[in-house]
């Protein structure tokens, strides 16, 4: 039952972690600090269910090196995975930074996921792995630039969320 509920747990800090870190990094710049200090929240929680999955639930006895490259890559993969997640959610507010936002944003995670999980590929499968993200990547930016320049979508910055003033 105890690994039910740590499982659980781990898995809304992830999602929470997540969501926070989406919303703090593609509306910052529309206020620098109030979502900056979104963001780090949202990359402690998703850090802090990384530790825990590894300590707690696997009971992974790390090592300092192994400590650094966990808090470094559970950072960078939550970071890749909120340019996305927010870039998607938030086109409209501010369609040319998030038509720069998603493409990085699959490279950094993917990479981060890879490197995180320590798959064992041969040379010529990082190759091509690492070519087809970064061609993914270039598809999306150049498909998110053409409709940040199609004069039929309406990309006012600001989008729909800033419309009724609280």
């Amino acid at each position: 039952m105890k690994n039910v509920i740590y499982k659980y747990l781990v898995y809304v800090i992830y999602f929470l972690g997540i969501g926070m870190t989406s919303s703090g990094i593609v509306l910052m710049p529309f206020n620098a600090v109030r979502y900056s200090i979104i963001l780090i929240i949202g990359l402690g929680l998703f850090l802090a269910g990384s530790v825990f999955n590894e300590i707690v639930i696997n009971h992974h006895k790390m090592t300092a090196s192994e400590s650094v490259k966990l808090i470094t890559l559970s950072l960078t993969l939550a970071l890749g995975i909120g340019m996305i997640s927010g870039g998607i959610s938030h086109f409209k507010e501010s369609p040319r930074y998030v038509s720069y936002l998603i493409p990085m944003g699959t490279i950094i995670s993917f990479i981060s996921f890879v490197l995180k999980n320590n798959f064992k590929l041969v040379k010529k499968e990082k190759l091509m792995l690492y070519t087809g993200v970064v061609v993914v990547a270039l598809i999306l930016f150049i498909s998110l630039t053409l409709a940040v320049n199609s004069i039929s979508m309406n990309m006012t910055p600001g989008g729909d969320i800033f419309k009724m003033a609280h």
